[in-house]
């Protein structure tokens, strides 16, 4: 066995690099719909009093990433939540895990000029987290003068006593004065006024982000879900999407990592005192304004395949082209190739080494046929495709080598080679005729040349 079989052949202990990355990677596509919304809104004519420089998206500052529109801001933590994990269950879950006791005390850092949001691909579980959220709507109506009922107040009470002892017990960048004492319990907390006070301003501008799609589905939902919209208002065709989608999340994979192109580019500061950067300068390799969404969506209209995925390169055969018009998987296909070049071995040593075997190969490939056209008078539809329950069905014929195929000492891998010998030769199909020449002068073209 080689080093990389051996390396290979052992399961590996966890996959938590590919999990961050991915993680990571949402993130970055969560911004870049944040920053859609954004032009969104500017095609709207929502925000048209506003000069376009500013509105801007500002990457892993204070939070996740901030959204500047004008003079505002809005603090954003992004939190993905696995499936396994179920909704956000709690108060004490928001704060810790989903990060809202983060965003509570970068608010405060902020001297609470911002307002702040979370999201996430979670909704909360039916109870108190769910109740915390609904309290911002009750305090909306005792800011505007209204009486609550006797329930509501005593749940928003209790909601915002509750987010208080949990946060109290996060401690992190809290004040001092704030942080529960090591091993106190919350139930056993008092609250300080003024953290109860904090605690409620908080609640009123703070927004539950929580129609996101999971990180397993971001990449194929995205573009309908983001760019789609988008193309509509600026009346362009919704087959862009994709590429729309891709040149603008390309724009928040740099910021996110602080490695966005800047107007000094990689040139040095020099002299004995260099002049001190602006907060602008100084954050511009992670800030992504709207004019940079629109060059970006102008761009991937005008060059649409610039942003396309990388087509797979597939072999372009006719076994491959039937097999793939069946709806074969590539897998499949690849394995099929395989095997045909196998059995194309065994038939020519064959030849060379029995007398006679040229009678017996066409006996054994008019057996191969009749196999084929038996299975696949019980596996063919009118409607959907059938060429995959097909090459299942002759692999598990064969897997036992027939009786009638066993005395010329050909398996089941080399029986299937055989059938996939007589489909490059068009004797078997694994779909409706169809015109297989022309089906791979289109592939050809498609992947940019012959192959």
């Amino acid at each position: 066995m080689s080093a990389v079989d051996a390396v290979l052949a052992i399961p590996q202990t966890d996959d938590a690099g590919a999990q961050t990355a991915d993680r990571y990677e949402w993130q970055a596509a969560m911004a870049a719909a944040d920053g859609l919304g954004a032009y969104a809104l500017h095609c709207d004519g929502c925000l048209k009093h506003l000069d376009i420089s500013h509105i801007r998206v500002i990457c892993e500052y204070h939070e996740d990433w901030i959204i500047q529109l004008g003079t505002e801001a809005e603090l954003v933590s992004a939190k993905h939540r696995e499936q396994s994990s179920g909704p956000w269950k709690s108060i004490t879950d928001l704060v810790s895990a989903g990060g809202v006791g983060h965003l509570f005390s970068r608010w405060l850092l902020v001297d609470r000029h911002a307002s702040a949001r979370l999201v996430t691909n979670s909704p909360t579980a039916p109870g108190e987290a769910t109740d915390l959220i609904e309290c911002r709507e009750l305090l909306e109506r005792l800011a505007a003068g209204d009486e609550l009922e006797p329930d509501e107040q005593a749940m928003l009470d209790g909601c915002i006593g509750t987010f208080c002892r949990a946060l109290m017990m996060f401690r992190k960048e809290l004040p001092e004065q704030w942080q529960a004492p090591q091993g106190a319990r919350a139930k056993d907390l008092t609250v300080p006024d003024d953290l109860l006070q904090a605690a409620q301003a908080f609640v009123l501008i703070f927004r539950f982000d929580h129609h996101r799609p999971e990180r397993a589905l971001t990449r194929h939902a995205a573009p309908s879900l983001y760019a789609k919209p988008l193309l509509g208002k600026i009346g362009q065709p919704d087959i862009l999407a994709a590429p729309v989608w891709e040149a603008v999340v390309q724009l928040f994979r740099l910021r996110m990592r602080a490695q966005g192109s800047t107007a000094n580019g990689g040139l040095p500061s020099i002299g004995p005192a260099p002049r001190p950067r602006t907060p602008d300068q100084a954050l511009e390799d992670r800030i992504v304004t709207l004019p940079d969404i629109m060059i970006a969506v102008a761009t991937a209209v005008s060059h649409p395949a610039a942003y396309k995925p990388i087509p797979r390169i597939r072999r372009i055969t006719k076994l491959g082209a039937k097999m793939a018009q069946g709806g074969c998987s590539d897998t499949s296909i690849e394995r099929a190739e395989q095997l045909r070049i196998d059995y194309t071995s065994y038939r020519r040593d064959r030849r060379n080494s029995v007398p006679g075997s040229a009678a017996e190969i066409q006996l054994v490939e008019r057996i191969l046929h009749r196999i084929a056209d038996e299975e696949t008078r019980k596996v063919r539809t009118g409607t959907a495709p059938w060429g995959d329950d097909l090459w299942a069905a002759l692999a598990a014929r064969l897997h036992d080598s027939p009786e009638e195929l066993s005395k010329f000492h050909l398996d089941g891998d080399l029986s299937l080679g055989g059938i996939s010998e007589l489909t490059a030769r068009c004797q078997i199909w694994y779909s409706e005729f169809f015109d297989v020449e022309a089906a791979i002068v289109s592939a050809k073209q498609q992947s940019g040349g012959s192959q």
